[in-house]
């Protein structure tokens, strides 16, 4: 039991803690469309806020700046684009400004309708700008309307604003304008400033008074400051913000500490987050690169002249017409090639590149070289001055840039495992700088652990075309060609041909007709039994046999039984045999006798063989 009371008594502790942490705290359950924005913050914090459809902004609890920049690497997380699913029990402390939420929220990158949502902010054009000057219960902005006005837009004895300087940086590409003169209910824009009254003290932090301001605008305009304009300046009084100022990324708002609302570098390093741009470092110092306006801001309301560096130019498009991107190690990369740079100063009047990219898809970073020449819009350049810089920038748009080198001529800086492959070396040299010219001969090197690609292609693919290939077409197709065809077709065709056809028709025929005895029979009665007897005009050749039949003889003497010796052609030549001649009668014997003869050739195949000596 006393266990028992004493878990109760710690869960009423707690509930009492909670509700003396909220007791003079405003708690409402939130239930608003929120679309994602990052908040660049001069305290080096990336901070995820929620943007209402009226241009509400509200911190979220429940997300660092580690959770932020992980999500933006793997384009999960897309300021001014990714709508966020905030959880049903979220609550809305109004004292902070802050959504209270047990988890992050989830992200979606696509609108209501399934389309994918593209609000990239534009970086060229006009448009269109209006400072809102604040004035809180207890505190004011330092500088007067007018002097805002001229420090962003130009004036009498303002040469150096926000406008000017990035037309020239630009080479006129971006150019910002007035927001036209409006007027409000109790307050007008004019000259591209509004001066905005809040009923409370600078103390109540600056995330109050920024909500404030939007406030009043929709209340004056009819419009929030999402709608009233390209890009919104809150120039904060003083107390209001203890950093330098804050910008939403991809979004129009940027916000200022009072006087530095007229510094020029922290108007172009605000609007540049407004841009999509993020950070310049160098080493650890996440504002350490003072080559360029996203480094560290500068208290002064005329200087210095500088811009944004390559990795930033490259990405905002500016000069695309003179710029290259290239792939080392890719088909058609050139392991060994020479670029000449200018500086951004002299893009009008060179024909060289401006800035060469050199990307590393294993890595999702990417290298940016360039030439920093200390002159006209860029005098004010506090680092590397006349020098081949080289930068390196995560392949997502709005990731910080580093620069990682500073090139004399003659030097070199090397990157070893370019684009994760182990043992390759990627070495940037440069060759030499020109003043009077403003150009620098750059040299890119890659070295390879591992032989390229060409060197297996070329080898194995001719070796097993040229001899596999030739061997069994010369050789098996000729053998059984020339060989087994001609041997049956000249032996075999042209004997039966030229001598079995001729040697049947000229000498069995006329033979037996030449060779017929004409002295008459002893017997009157010869013949074939059963038929006529043959006429004395017409006799014919009959061959019969006896024992003594074929036998070799020189007269008819030598042969017995009425044979004669008749003349005959055999198998070794022409020779005399033995044979029995009778006579009989036909109605036309010299035919029937020529008809009779073919028939006993071609029924006998013994006279067949005995007429066709060439086949014995």
């Amino acid at each position: 039991m006393k266990a028992n009371y004493s878990k109760l008594a710690v869960f009423q502790i707690l509930i009492l803690a909670t509700l003396s942490q909220h007791s003079t705290a405003d708690l409402t359950t939130f239930n608003e469309p929120c679309l994602g924005v990052v908040g660049q913050f001069s305290d080096n914090r990336d901070g995820l806020l929620c943007q209402t459809p009226s241009g509400m902004l509200y911190n979220i609890s429940s997300v660092g700046d580690a959770w932020v920049e992980k999500h933006m690497l793997t384009g999960e997380l897309f300021s001014g684009e990714t709508i966020l699913q905030i959880p049903a029990n979220t609550i809305l402390n109004t004292d902070t400004d802050t959504l209270e939420m047990d988890q992050p929220p989830a992200l979606n990158v696509k609108d209501p309708e399934g389309r994918r949502l593209r609000q990239l902010t534009k970086t060229e054009g006009d448009r269109t700008v209006l400072a809102v000057r604040v004035l809180a219960s207890n505190s004011k902005t330092s500088h007067d309307a007018e002097e805002i006005s001229h420090s962003i837009f130009g004036g009498p004895n303002d040469y150096v604003n926000l406008k000017s300087q990035v037309q020239a940086c630009s080479h006129g590409k971006l150019n910002f304008q007035k927001r036209p003169d409006l007027n409000g209910i109790d307050t007008n824009i004019r000259n591209g400033v509004v001066t905005i009254k809040v009923n409370m003290a600078v103390n109540v932090g600056h995330s109050k008074i920024v909500n404030a301001v939007s406030q009043e605008i929709n209340r004056q305009f009819g419009m929030s400051h999402v709608d009233i304009a390209d890009h919104v300046m809150y120039c904060l009084p003083n107390g209001a913000y203890g950093g330098v100022g804050f910008a939403l990324m991809n979004r129009g708002l940027s916000v200022y500490n009072d006087k530095l609302c007229t510094s020029v570098s922290t108007q172009m390093h605000e609007v540049g987050h407004n841009l999509n741009l993020g950070h310049s470092s160098e080493g650890t110092e996440k504002y350490g690169d003072q080559t360029g306006v996203m480094g560290y801001s500068y208290r002064k309301n005329e200087a210095p002249k500088m811009c944004y560096n390559a990795a930033k130019s490259f990405q905002l498009g500016w000069f695309r017409d003179k710029s290259s991107s290239y792939t080392p190690g890719e088909p058609g990369w050139v392991d060994d090639r020479t670029f000449n740079l200018a500086s951004i100063v002299d893009y009008d009047t060179s024909n060289f590149d401006v800035a060469v990219e050199l990307v590393q898809p294993a890595k999702q970073s990417n290298f940016y070289i360039s030439f920093n020449a200390g002159k006209g819009f860029n005098s004010g350049v506090r680092e590397a001055k006349n020098q081949v810089l080289v930068f390196e920038k995560k392949s997502i748009d709005g990731s910080d840039s580093s620069r990682v080198a500073d090139l004399s001529s003659g030097e070199s800086f090397i990157i070893s495992d370019y684009n994760g492959a182990p043992g390759d070396k990627l070495t940037i040299t440069a060759r030499s700088i020109n003043l009077g010219t403003s150009e620098a001969v750059v040299r890119v090197r890659l070295e390879r652990a591992i032989a390229p690609t060409p060197v297996p292609t070329k080898s194995p693919t001719p070796s097993p075309t040229l001899y596999p290939t030739s061997a069994p077409t010369y050789n098996p197709t000729n053998s059984p060609t020339d060989v087994p065809t001609r041997v049956p077709t000249n032996v075999p065709t042209s004997a039966p041909t030229s001598s079995p056809t001729s040697s049947p028709t000229r000498s069995p025929t006329p033979k037996p007709t030449r060779v017929v005895e004409t002295s008459p029979p002893q017997s009157p009665t010869g013949g074939v039994e059963g038929r006529n007897p043959t006429p004395d005009n017409v006799t014919t050749t009959t061959q019969t046999s006896c024992s003594e039949q074929y036998h070799s003889c020189t007269t008819k003497d030598d042969c017995c039984n009425g044979m004669v010796c008749q003349r005959v052609i055999g198998t070794y030549g022409f020779m005399n045999i033995c044979q029995l001649l009778r006579q009989e009668t036909k109605d036309k014997a010299p035919r029937s006798a020529t008809g009779a003869g073919k028939r006993r050739l071609r029924g006998d195949s013994s006279v067949s063989r005995l007429q066709n000596p060439e086949i014995a």
